[in-house]
Order: C-alpha cells, then structure tokens, then sequence
C-alpha cells in the first residue's frame, strides 16, 4: 500500500435522502455500506480521516460522526467543520455518495490541492480557506463552487454519485467490472440512458455487458448476487442480434436486464443498435475504446415514409392473418387465434399506426415497436384500440377480430390517400372472405359491413 499523505480526510456522510428513500451512508454495496467504503479508501489515502454529519442523523456506523452544528443541510457546513476540526492543513473533503472514487484519483487531486472540473466536491480545501468560506455563508452563500479555484481533469466515471436505488446499482456494476478481467465494457441503454422519455421509478436498467466470453457468463449465475439478493433470474434472447440476456429482479425491487455481448464483435452490433443507442447511452466502464467509437457514430437515420412496394407488403400481410386467425377460430383453436390477433396482428397494426401518424406530421417521432404509442398515435386511433383486444372467449375474439379489422382498414385507407400511395388489396373482398368463416357478432353489423 502507497505510504499515506500528511492531510485529512473529511468524509461527508450526509443524512436522510428523500430521493433515494433512506440515509445514503448506510446503503449497501457490494457487501459494505457506502460510508464504510469511503471511509476506507480515505484512510487508505490521508493520515487522519473524520467523519462529519447531522448529531440527531443516528446513523449506525463504525466510527464517530463529528456534528456539523448547523441547522442547513449543505456540503459546505460539513466542510467548515472538517477545516476546523482537521489536524492537517489540507483537506480532502469526500461526499459519502461517490462510490467509485479511487485511491488513485484522491492522490491525485491532493498532489493538485485541487477540486474535479466537475464540481466542487470530491476536493481538497485548506485551512487558509477558512475565513473567506465563513464569509460566504455568513453572506448566505451555501455554494462551494469557487472556493478553491485549482481545477484538475480527472475521469468523470469515477466521480458520478448515486442518487437512486437504480444509480447504486450501475455504480455496483461499474466496479465489478473494473475487477473482472474478462468484462471490457458496460453501457447502459434504455430509460436510464435517455434525456427524452428519461427514467421514472418503473424504469428497469439495461445493462449491455460486453464480455469475453458470453457463454460461460450466461451460465454462471453467482455474479448477479454482487449487486444485490435475487428474486428471480432466466435468460432470453436480446431484441437485438443473436445474443442472450440474463434478466434478474432483485430484492428491493429493482430489475436489471444484462445483455451478454462478444467483446470481439462489438463493432458488428453498430448498425442494429442504432435505434437503441441512438436513444442515449451511458458507459460505466471501457476497456475496448468503445466509448470513441460510439461518439463517431452518425444519427440514426429518420423514418422514411414508406413505399408502394412496403404499404402492399403490411396491408396484405395484414389481411392474410385476419383470415387465418378466423379459420383458427372457427376450428375452436381459440388461444392460437387470440394469440394472433392480440400479438401478429397488433404489431403489423402498430406498424401501420406508425405510417399513420409520419402521414399526418412528417416530424412527429414514433420510436420503435409501439413505444411510448400513446404519446404520437392519432387520438381517434388509440380510442379504437380500446376494443380491439380480445377477452379468452370464442364470440369475444371473433368481436375483436373485426374491430382489429375496421381499425386497419380505416388506418389503411387513410394513411394511402394522404401518402399518394394506391391501394391494390380489395377491401369488399377481403371482408367477405373473412366472414364467410367468422361472421361479425357485433350487434348491427352485416357481413360486408
């Protein structure tokens, strides 16, 4: 171990988190608490290491928490009284909530005496700093910003703190990546990702874990306990290429999928992903370059009306299951109907939606796979969706059946005329085929209604 720097470490370790749900300090991480973490690679750094806090926090910890005596809850107060309660002249002031901080980064700011281009904290402050920081507060000026003006460019992975139980989680990722050798990468997708449509507290996390060897990580189950205690764990093929995912629900709620990708052939996902990374992306961890490479990437390309070739390809792909779920049905087969209906057809009808809405506003974004479908699709549209879904009953998924069918066609219709595109599928002939085999129960209707 390094011989440890004539300064102190001054651990703020904060209270009571209203985002995050409970005191920040005592959260577990990867089999310690995130204040016993810190509090030991700060010891592992400077000679003398306090902790500062709230006195009616109660905080369960293995060290003593020096009061900050304020009644405002701001770093800075935490850092006034590490400065006058430090042994050292400099300080090496560490927020509680940044657990993938390295010994390696603390030296380094401490040999600057500076503070991260990223903000004020984690960062070092001198006992000279002392009357002008008292100043400021008694001004009214909470900010730490500026106080030490020394800035030094470190790595910014290391220095993300975690706000949410789903933020914990990612940092916990990101450090068992660091020690794996066989893990060159993770990036994060999905909702956690994105600055459109971003996380709420539904969202899971999407974790693309880029590996050496996806097989032997799919079947090793022991390296999902190291983020937390499972609930449920399986494996499914990803949207995306012909990979795998190791899906897990962890005990306090979250659900994490980890798609398991080739480190070597990374590069070939590119054109599939784009969608995806197109969407936002986060790197936790990069040991291939890959984050270089994702910054070159070009924007994915807009979404093209479609066309006459593509429009006569859905509407009669369409058309065609209409009537092979009706012969489904009329067999009595109805799960495999219902599960044409309600899944084959709906995502040609999503589809189809898709067009609809691009026909309407050119610039409207649809984003993929009826995603977020009720934020773009025509209102008049989504409506009709209501009663288009069918319950576990022959005479009701022959109801909705031709609802799917009276939603298409009107979708169809509409969506050609505004395209300039002609329709070549006959309509009238069609309906008559379909009812020949299923009849429309819906009260009022006729067989070529």
């Amino acid at each position: 171990m390094a011989d440890r720097l004539a300064a102190t470490g001054v651990l703020l370790v904060g209270g009571a988190s209203e985002r995050f749900g409970s005191p920040k300090a005592l959260a577990p991480f990867r089999g310690t608490t995130l204040a016993e973490r810190a509090w030991r690679v700060l010891g592992g750094v400077c000679e003398e290491v306090i902790a500062v806090g709230k006195a009616d926090a109660a905080l369960e910890l293995p060290f003593a928490v020096l009061d900050d005596a304020s009644e405002e809850r701001a770093p800075v107060f935490g850092v006034l009284a590490g400065l006058r309660a430090a042994r050292h002249d400099a300080c090496l002031v560490l927020p509680v909530d940044t657990p993938l901080v390295t010994s390696g980064l603390l030296r380094e700011l401490l040999d600057a005496g500076a503070v991260p281009q990223t903000g004020p904290l984690p960062g070092v402050y001198s006992k000279a700093m002392l009357p002008g920081l008292e100043a400021r507060v008694a001004a009214g000026e909470f900010s730490l910003r500026g106080v030490n003006p020394a800035v030094r460019d470190v790595d910014e992975k290391l220095l993300r703190n975690v706000n949410t139980r789903m933020d914990l989680l990612a940092a916990a990722i990101a450090d068992w990546a660091r020690e794996r050798a066989d893990v060159r990468a993770v990036v994060v997708v999905g909702s956690q990702a994105r600055t459109d449509a971003p996380a709420d507290r539904w969202s899971d996390l999407d974790a693309v874990l880029f590996v050496d060897d996806p097989g032997a990580v799919a079947c090793d189950e022991a390296w999902i306990e190291e983020f937390g205690t499972p609930v449920l764990s399986f494996l499914e093929p990803t949207a995306i290429g012909e990979h795998v995912e190791r899906r897990v629900l962890y005990e306090g709620g979250e659900d994490v999928d980890f798609p398991l990708i080739d480190a070597s052939k990374w590069r070939a996902l590119r054109p599939t992903a784009a969608v995806v990374l197109g969407r936002g992306y986060r790197v936790l961890y990069d040991d291939l370059g890959i984050e270089a490479e994702l910054e070159k990437l070009p924007p994915p390309p807009g979404q093209a009306a479609p066309d006459a070739a593509a429009f006569a390809q859905l509407a009669s792909d369409f058309w065609y299951h209409a009537l092979w779920t009706a012969r489904k049905l009329r067999r009595g087969e109805v799960f495999t109907a219902i599960e044409c209906l309600d899944g084959y057809m709906k995502a040609r009808l999503v589809a189809m939606l898709e067009w609809h809405a691009r026909a309407l506003d050119p610039e409207v974004d649809t984003w993929h796979e009826g995603r977020f479908l009720e934020r773009w699709a025509d209102p008049g549209a989504l409506a009709a969706l209501e009663t288009a879904f069918a319950h576990y009953d022959l005479r009701d998924v022959a109801r909705a059946l031709w609802e799917t069918i009276d939603l298409f066609q009107g979708l169809e219709q509409e969506t050609a005329r505004r395209l300039g595109l002609a329709i070549e599928l006959d309509h009238a002939d069609l309906r008559r085929r379909v009812s020949e085999v299923v009849r429309d129960p819906r009260p009022g209707r006729t067989l070529s209604s």
